[in-house]
């Protein structure tokens, strides 16, 4: 049985185009009539796609970053900073900063924390 693929080039400026308006791979390939495992092997198999992909990952990011300044800066009364963050943390793992500081007065060398122990 051969395996006719629906691939075409024409999607990978589709992918893009619908990423840049925040859309995640899931939704873009539900967008796209394909289902998500069949974006993934488009991925695999097509070295145009996995670029147009990697470069859609960051124009969505893009959007709700901008989205996010929007609604810290009081732009868009309509964005919850608040649910923004979550997503972008849950979406592309943002962290929180947290500041760490050791201190120590002398951290020994192996040869003296050796000299140490067996002493």
């Amino acid at each position: 049985m051969a395996n006719h693929s629906k691939y075409k080039l024409e999607m990978c400026e589709q992918v893009k185009a619908l990423m840049s308006t925040g859309l995640s791979r899931k939704a873009t390939a539900t967008e796209m009539g394909i289902s998500y495992n069949t974006f993934l092997s488009y991925i695999d198999k097509h070295e145009a796609f996995a670029e147009a992909v990697a470069q859609a990952d960051v124009l969505a990011e893009v959007f709700w970053e901008e989205k996010y300044m929007q609604g810290a800066l009081g732009m868009n009364k309509d964005v919850s900073p608040a649910m923004l963050i979550m997503y972008m943390k849950n979406r592309y793992h943002w962290r929180d900063r947290h500041e760490q500081t050791v201190v120590a007065e002398k951290i020994p060398t192996l040869d003296e924390w050796l000299e140490e122990k067996d002493a």
